[in-house]
């Protein structure tokens, strides 16, 4: 019991001044880039001195990246746009993360933020034929959006920024899990993801207020 207290007032020391000093508001836009390969790809290649693929503009996502932030609660939208082949046919990969959670403001410099939510994802073929696959890469019937959306991995999403007066330059670390919300009893899918298999992006953003 003493130490769930000790607990409870350690997160409460940390959270509140954090939150007192936090900007009520906070509504920040702009760009951002995700490498495709995963951070223990990304390891393997620089322990082999191989840096080819991440000069490749090819291996990069793009998109825009939208954060609403209300003291320490923030609401992230991000999406996404890439080149992406499955078997012989070439798709644009269309991916739209949403998450929600907290983001603490840290030495007047840097912001520091952890949420999660789900990550719709569909692929355009040349035609304008939108599909979905299922983690084996099989498509799967496209019936409507609603379908596409309770499909989606939940994922968790990091980032850290640096303040630069209204800009923002930062980091951000996204790990997807075999969660879907069309099967809402297997939470411990949330859990099963390992650390590697996230990708690292950078956005740099503008604060509107």
């Amino acid at each position: 019991m003493k130490k769930k207290l000790m607990i409870s007032l350690l997160v409460v020391c940390v959270l509140l001044p954090a939150a007192l000093s936090a900007a009520v508001l906070d509504l920040s836009l702009g760009v951002t880039a995700q490498y495709k390969d995963s951070l223990g790809k990304i390891k393997t290649a620089i322990d082999s001195d191989n840096f080819d693929g991440l000069a490749n503009f090819d291996n990069y996502a793009l998109g825009a990246d939208v954060r609403f932030k209300l003291l320490i609660a923030e609401v992230d939208l991000v999406g996404k746009f890439s080149q992406e082949t499955i078997g012989s046919v070439d798709y644009t990969k269309i991916e739209v993360l949403s998450t929600a959670g907290v983001s603490m403001d840290l030495l007047g410099f840097t912001r520091l933020g952890f949420g999660m939510g789900p990550n719709w994802i569909v692929r355009m073929d040349k035609d304008g034929k939108f599909t979905i696959f299922d983690a084996n890469d099989n498509p799967q019937t496209l019936s409507s959006l609603g379908e596409t959306f309770i499909n989606s991995p939940v994922a968790y999403r990091a980032t850290l920024d640096f303040n630069l007066g209204k800009l923002m330059l930062g980091l951000n670390y996204t790990l997807e899990t075999d969660y879907t919300f069309k099967k809402p009893g297997e939470v411990d899918k949330l859990f099963n993801a390992k650390m590697d298999d996230g990708t690292v992006g950078v956005s740099l953003l503008f604060s509107l207020f």
